[in-house]
């Protein structure tokens, strides 16, 4: 019998620092694969990681979110994408210590946006490579858009674009929160976590949610709820919950009792 999949989006937030440019958190990424290595046995699954502090800052520093603008942008984007690569080595390597057969695909390979969002995707190396059993990766990158020359495609419209494309079961969102809060957690004291939304009433939170602590181009957790109501709009439950506390994330894949937030179908 052919396992169910499950795409798992692990925050940028969660495995890097955010706050200082180029620096995960390896701690956290080992939090992570092991969880991912013991859901291997029960499930397929499709990791997607966000590019944190190597790729939310520089790309805010050098103000490459809108597209290009001029030709001296060429340098930064390369220079980008060099530590991006970085960051995907940084992240591979630690996977492979746990024995995970995790494939990278960057997504500037797959992937043609249209004013940032995605117009085409090649999904054939993922679903090869899924058959084999292994786990194909990717993550938040400088794609090309035929509108506006490159563009940002963040992680978060990655997993949901492969989660509807590919009828997956569940898609998790891995973050350095509890889940989805009715006021921003870092900022407010007396946040309450909301257990369980519909995508109707997902929707109503991210006016609430759009304000960032740190630096983010790519939405926030306000663009992971508007991704994930579009997945759990399809009929595909969506959860979040924190990367960074115990077994969570295993626990929530396998349908376990957690602190968490879930999306369900209307």
């Amino acid at each position: 019998m052919q396992k169910a999949l499950i795409v798992i989006k692990l925050g940028g937030s969660a495995l890097t620092d955010k706050k200082r440019i180029y620096t995960p958190r390896v701690r956290e990424i080992h939090r992570a694969a092991r969880q991912i290595a013991l859901l291997r046995g029960k499930f397929s699954l499709v990791v997607v990681h966000g590019a944190g502090s190597y790729g939310h800052i520089p790309v805010k520093r050098w103000k490459l979110e809108s597209g290009l603008t001029n030709r001296t942008q060429l340098k930064r984007v390369a220079a980008t994408k060099v530590k991006l690569l970085e960051w995907e080595l940084i992240f591979d390597a630690i996977f492979l210590e746990h024995q995970i057969p995790l494939m990278p695909l960057l997504a500037s390979d797959w992937v043609v946006t249209r004013n940032g969002r995605i117009e085409s995707a090649d999904l054939r190396p993922i679903r090869n490579w899924l058959n084999m059993g292994c786990v194909p990766s990717t993550g938040g990158d400088l794609v090309t858009d035929v509108r506006n020359g490159f563009s940002v495609v963040s992680g978060d419209q990655l997993a949901a674009y492969i989660a509807i494309r590919l009828e997956a079961s569940h898609l998790i969102f891995g973050t350095d929160v509890d889940g989805i809060f009715s006021s921003n957690p870092k900022l407010d004291p007396h946040a309450r976590l909301l257990r369980e939304l519909t995508a109707r009433s997902a929707l109503r939170v991210t006016r609430r949610a759009k304000i960032s602590t740190t630096p983010d181009v790519t939405g926030g957790m306000a663009g992971k709820i508007e991704e994930a109501v579009a997945v759990a709009s399809k009929g595909i439950p969506v959860s979040f919950t924190n990367l960074n506390k115990n077994e969570r994330l295993m626990k929530v894949a396998l349908g376990q009792k957690v602190p968490c937030s879930r999306i369900i179908p209307n």
